[in-house]
């Protein structure tokens, strides 16, 4: 790949498909080499990159960026679609040259959007962080219910889980267990419950000191998904359902490995990754969507705040305080919700800034 050294757009955006092509690609800027290719005019230097094959096929613009990244095992398909959809040349080429025609906008927001790197992020920080709050989370849904598991669905619980997984049999047969899994089905007894809970906490710290992830990731998931099937009413939130999303989705976030320690860390897939921001994207999304059809006029007229601290399931410590304040604090903390939970989920699959600033709202 041949660009333009003295181009500081140019220079931003091949350090990005470096990493993405390794050592597939070399990239050299055209003053250090034109020299070897005197049947490309200078001109054509300046205005596009020059992808150069081996075999001395020449690509120009649009076609030499797609063409690179083709060595790259997860961007093959957009040489695919330049050559093979109707239009896709016309169109990226334009597109590309407006662009190569306005680089010193371009390289403004580029810096805007992305900062002062392009260069693709390994998310694996992240992804170590991201698994150690996981493991807290599972440890304290699994201690809270630990210690009212036998109070709920015990033998002698509110609604005992034997009975429910018999009334359960009775109405659909052996289907029962593919419609309902749980670990409980094999003992629904008070000890198997204790042994759930408490092998879910366990667990938990096995996940954070980064033990056999993969394994205990899959266990965790086993059995929550054991304990919130048998819990019927007491596990139908909006939470446990969440909780299940995520830990699922995050068993595949690594690869098999004894000891995980994120300098270790392999970048996660990009599947799973999108997978999870679009799990995100969901749950704020549709909170908001949820309350503007439900019909309640208390959110069309940005009142339901006047009601919510004294009404709400689990009040805070400062919630007496905030109810105190003027409507209109009200009616504008119910605006910035609707604001946050409607648009601000859409930034979460723009470029980095733009999840910063996302993740600072949300």
């Amino acid at each position: 790949m041949i660009y333009d050294g003295q181009c500081g757009f140019c220079r931003l955006w091949i350090e990005r498909w470096k990493k993405i092509t390794g050592d597939a690609v070399a990239y050299a800027p055209f003053q250090d080499v034109s020299d070897q290719f005197p049947t490309i005019p200078e001109d054509q230097f300046k205005s596009s990159v020059q992808f150069v094959e081996t075999d001395g096929t020449i690509y120009s613009g649009a076609a030499a960026v797609f063409k690179s990244l083709s060595y790259a095992r997860r961007r093959k398909w957009m040489f695919w679609c330049y050559k093979n959809i109707p239009g896709a040349s016309f169109v990226t080429e334009s597109i590309y040259q407006f662009i190569a025609n306005h680089r010193p906008l371009f390289s403004k927001l580029t810096t805007l959007f992305w900062g002062k790197t392009v260069e693709p992020p390994t998310y694996l920080f992240s992804s170590w962080l991201f698994i150690k709050a996981l493991a807290i989370i599972y440890g304290i849904a699994f201690f809270s219910l630990w210690i009212q598991i036998r109070g709920l669905i015990g033998t002698d619980g509110i609604l005992p889980i034997e009975s429910f997984l018999k009334a359960i049999k009775g109405h659909v047969g052996s289907s029962a267990y593919f419609w309902f899994p749980t670990l409980a089905w094999l003992s629904p007894t008070n000890f198997f419950l204790d042994f759930l809970s408490m092998g879910g906490v366990i667990l938990s710290i096995i996940l954070f000191l980064g033990f056999t992830p993969t394994i205990a990731l899959w266990l965790l998931w086993v059995f929550y998904l054991s304990l919130t099937v048998a819990g019927s009413e007491f596990m139908q939130f909006q939470w446990d359902a969440l909780l299940l999303e995520t830990g699922f989705l995050s068993i595949f976030l690594f690869h098999s490995q004894i000891r995980s320690r994120w300098k270790q860390f392999v970048m996660p897939s990009h599947l799973i990754h999108f997978l999870l921001r679009w799990l995100l994207f969901r749950l704020v999304f549709s909170s908001g969507v949820v309350k503007l059809i439900s019909g309640d006029p208390a959110w069309h007229s940005f009142t339901a705040l006047n009601y919510h601290y004294e009404t709400q399931p689990l009040p805070t410590p400062i919630a007496w305080y905030v109810h105190q304040l003027p409507e209109w604090f009200d009616k504008v903390s119910c605006g910035f919700m609707f604001a946050s939970e409607l648009f601000v989920p859409f930034l979460i699959f723009f470029p980095r800034r733009f999840k910063f600033f996302a993740f600072a709202l949300l």
